[in-house]
């Protein structure tokens, strides 16, 4: 009996171990099915990135929201690639002609009242404009590094105002000044002027007509940029002036702007407008346009093997 009872539970602890060795290769299969589901879906999961996209398709998506002379749009063409002119249409051509094979160039139509949105909305690669590089938007998107740099917080007065010398002179109590709502020159003045009251106005997709009230009489200043100060008082000399355009009382850097973490044809693009910048292309596009900012000079010294 006493032998038969031990050989029962010798029998019963093989089993159990038989058992558990089975658990444990289950778990262990298990394990590795689990994991290797997981490496799959993380695989599926990838997003191409724009510089991925390019390389495959060989398009180039770019956006541009329309402020000559950096892009200038034609109203009345019907083709969307041939809709759009100016400094910053030809830096791409020119980035998209230099790369092997060629790029083609497709061109989407952003809108600045809903910036965001369309920044993020896939259409395009990124934006090739005069954009200002601020706070708020480098917050949520990138910038290449500046390809240019404009005056801000300029004024335009009626002809015969000779009241204001300089940028502080508008510190009174007893004018108006007009600022287009949304847009950093307007932010400058009522950050810097406490005494003046201030006129907001939404100016859509024109923005020389917030300057228009100074000659309406809706306001005795109106700031806004140099590059639309300027073309403005040009079409309206016998009018109205401009102040302060070779000494601006702020500047802003213009740059490319790309989706948050794209950093791949961020930094494409950099090495792109270095390129451009020291080449003398920048300078060749700049006979072209007439562009209205301002250019760093590079600063080159002889190394010690030329001296």
């Amino acid at each position: 009996m006493s032998n038969e009872l031990t050989h029962r539970k010798s029998i019963s602890n093989r089993l159990s171990s038989v058992t558990l060795v089975i658990a444990l290769i289950s778990l262990l299969v298990s394990s590795i099915l689990f994991f290797k589901s997981n490496n799959n879906g993380a695989a599926q999961q990838h997003t191409e990135t724009s510089m991925e996209r390019i390389k495959r398709t060989g398009v180039l998506r770019v956006g541009y929201g329309g402020f000559p002379p950096y892009t200038i749009v034609d109203l009345n063409e019907k083709d969307p690639n041939k809709k759009v002119m100016g400094f910053c249409v030809d830096m791409v051509n020119e980035i998209a002609s230099k790369c092997t094979p060629a790029l083609k160039v497709e061109w989407y139509n952003l809108s600045w009242e809903n910036f965001n949105a369309d920044m993020n909305s896939g259409k395009f690669d990124f934006l090739a404009d005069g954009t200002y590089a601020t706070i708020p938007k480098a917050y949520d998107f990138d910038f290449t590094q500046p390809f240019s740099y404009f005056g801000l917080c300029v004024a335009v007065v009626k002809k015969d105002d000779n009241r204001f010398k300089n940028f502080q002179d508008l510190n009174r109590s007893d004018i108006t000044i007009s600022y287009a709502q949304g847009y950093v020159s307007g932010d400058f003045a009522m950050a810097h002027l406490d005494k003046p009251k201030f006129k907001s106005t939404v100016v859509g997709k024109d923005a020389f007509s917030q300057l228009d009230d100074v000659i309406m009489g809706r306001a005795d200043v109106a700031v806004q940029d140099v590059p639309t100060v300027v073309q403005y008082v040009k079409n309206h000399s016998d009018k109205v002036k401009a102040l302060w355009i070779d000494n601006p009382p702020s500047s802003v850097a213009g740059c490319f702007v790309t989706r948050k973490g794209d950093q791949e044809i961020l930094s494409f693009l950099n090495s792109a407008i270095t390129i451009m910048k020291v080449d003398g292309t920048l300078d060749k596009i700049d006979s072209k346009w007439n562009s209205l900012g301002h250019f760093e000079k590079l600063n080159l010294y002889p190394g010690h093997g030329l001296k």
